[in-house]
């Protein structure tokens, strides 16, 4: 299925509806002693990971609730207002923002919306504006703020239903969260903190243990929109992976085996650093009850969150300081066919805001080609350095191409060339020919891989990563590829063309590729080309 069509539209009022209340038990096989990284990806391969039960079927009236509401908190509304013509979109993604700032309320607005928030309404049905498999939107956004324009120093969730947030604890609770990062500085001196969660069943009730990958895949094209629109923004964003799970949880008031943390970004720079004027941390009185209850149902996902999970603050520095800048593939030198980025001047000059209302994950693609400058810039926007915690000289994610259809480039099966471990324009050729139908095979049988133009697969030495990173970094890899699949999915809406993320045969794509022979693990699936008939 597309990125976001599976199950599209619901369908209402049947006896289907009545299965999202009762009892979610998935019979997986039993394991003992602790589930690594590796092992964990390797059972949620397609097909038939040991980890995945082939017996599971998911029915539309499965679906669960959308939203986490809170009832009879206080709220304040996101002022968000109509698009605006901010900078180009495409010269802001893939962009960070070095200039000092401190957002007010209708900044952070505007960030919250166009990251996560409903962006259109198609026959009844609400879309987001960062694709999510299923259309399941699992992950959610909170904001822990110190006192700014318009909005008072205090804990919220946001609820994109209502345009709203709640605030969850009153007072400045940004020395609590810069603790549980470690102490970091960007943290500590942020006006304020996007926290980014996943109430993880309401995915994996479709796609069982594998909603893990998810979790990162669905965050980070969230998280390729924030970073987009605080660059066209022009206020500082980093994005930060290494924290105390269950201290960040804490914080937020959610349960760490029902609701898993997973990043968090810093927004704006040079404020106050944070003080300790908040009250003692307490629980979260909320009245909020979940549909059912994912800890039953697929407890591999709360184990292997655990299994990567930092214990505390001293966990998280030492996490830092051992973590390597070589997390990257090797460098390849091999000649290549350069591509060539077009001047920033002929570049279509849709805002930001304008392609993300654009986008919309697409359901069908023409053969027709795109051409080798829209390529060059969808790859360039997509590749672009992502500013961390962790240590990082370069990239945990290389792109390798099936290109079906892009005029001047024989169709076939390139790596994008790389230079001091980051990828930079050549594409090296691995094999030509015609793949359109191994393309569709490999995305689980699904046309539209075969009728794509390109066909982008981010790959990362899963093996060197985790020597690097030790096993939190099977996070880092999937979040990086998801945002660097996120930022080529806003480059293809702005440069007119489109995108859709897509599911794939795990060990078929890496054999045919050549990436096994690298031990390269294929993270995520971008297939770009020109639409058909776009629904959303």
């Amino acid at each position: 299925m597309a990125h976001d069509e599976a199950g599209w539209p619901p369908h209402p009022g049947t006896w289907l509806d009545r299965v999202a209340d009762l009892p979610l038990v998935i019979i997986l096989p039993r394991m003992s002693g602790e589930l690594k990284a590796l092992e964990y990806h390797k059972g949620t391969q397609h097909p038939n990971g040991a980890l995945l039960d082939f017996r599971h079927r998911y029915f539309p009236g499965m679906r669960p609730s959308l939203y986490k509401e809170y009832f009879g908190l206080p709220s304040v509304a996101l002022p968000v207002g109509a698009a605006v013509d901010e900078p180009p979109a495409l010269s802001v993604i893939g962009g960070f923002s070095n200039e000092a700032g401190v957002p007010d309320l209708q900044a952070l607005a505007r960030i919250l919306h166009y990251s996560a928030g409903i962006t259109k309404t198609i026959r009844g049905y609400p879309f987001r504006a960062a694709a999510c498999t299923g259309a399941l939107y699992h992950i959610e956004l909170y904001v822990v703020s110190g006192e700014i324009a318009g909005l008072e120093a205090g804990v919220y969730h946001c609820d994109p239903k209502h345009s709203q947030l709640h605030k969850l604890r009153e007072g400045d609770y940004r020395a609590e969260l810069a603790d549980a990062a470690g102490g970091h500085e960007a943290v500590r001196h942020a006006p304020l903190t996007i926290a980014y969660t996943d109430v993880y069943w309401r995915n994996a009730v479709k796609y069982q243990a594998r909603a893990y990958r998810h979790s990162f895949w669905d965050a980070g094209t969230i998280l390729a929109n924030t970073l987009a629109m605080a660059s066209s923004l022009r206020i500082a964003a980093t994005l930060i992976m290494g924290f105390v799970d269950t201290e960040v949880a804490r914080l937020l008031g959610i349960d760490p085996m029902e609701e898993l943390p997973l990043a968090l970004v810093p927004i704006g720079a040079e404020a106050a650093p944070a003080q300790r004027t908040a009250p003692q941390l307490g629980e979260v009185q909320v009245d909020w009850e979940p549909k059912t209850s994912g800890r039953r149902a697929f407890p591999v996902i709360p184990r292997i969150h655990q299994e990567t999970s930092l214990a505390d603050p001293d966990s998280v520095h030492a996490w830092l300081q051992a973590s390597v800048s070589d997390g990257a593939s090797q460098s390849r030198e091999a000649p290549g066919v350069p591509l060539h980025s077009p001047a920033a001047a002929t570049l279509p000059t849709v805002s930001l805001e304008r392609a993300i209302l654009r986008r919309g994950s697409s359901r069908a693609f023409k053969r027709d080609p795109i051409t080798q400058e829209q390529l060059a810039t969808l790859l360039d926007r997509s590749i672009r350095p992502i500013r961390t915690d962790y240590p990082r000289k370069a990239s945990l994610a290389s792109p390798y191409l099936i290109a079906n259809a892009v005029e001047g480039l024989e169709p076939g099966v390139y790596r994008v060339g790389e230079r001091d471990g980051e990828p930079r324009l050549s594409l090296q050729v691995i094999r030509l020919g015609e793949f359109r139908a191994q393309a569709a095979h490999m995305a689980l049988d699904q046309d539209l891989a075969g009728d794509a133009a390109v066909n982008v697969y981010f790959m990362s030495d899963l093996g060197q990563v985790l020597a690097s990173y030790g096993e939190r970094g099977y996070r880092l890899a999937q979040m990086e590829a998801a945002i660097m699949a996120g930022w080529g999915y806003l480059a293809a809406y702005a440069l007119g063309i489109g995108a859709t993320g897509l599911t794939f045969f795990d060990e078929a794509v890496e054999d045919f590729l050549g990436a096994s022979v690298d031990g390269l693990k294929v993270m995520f699936l971008l297939a770009v080309g020109v639409p058909a008939i776009e629904r959303a």
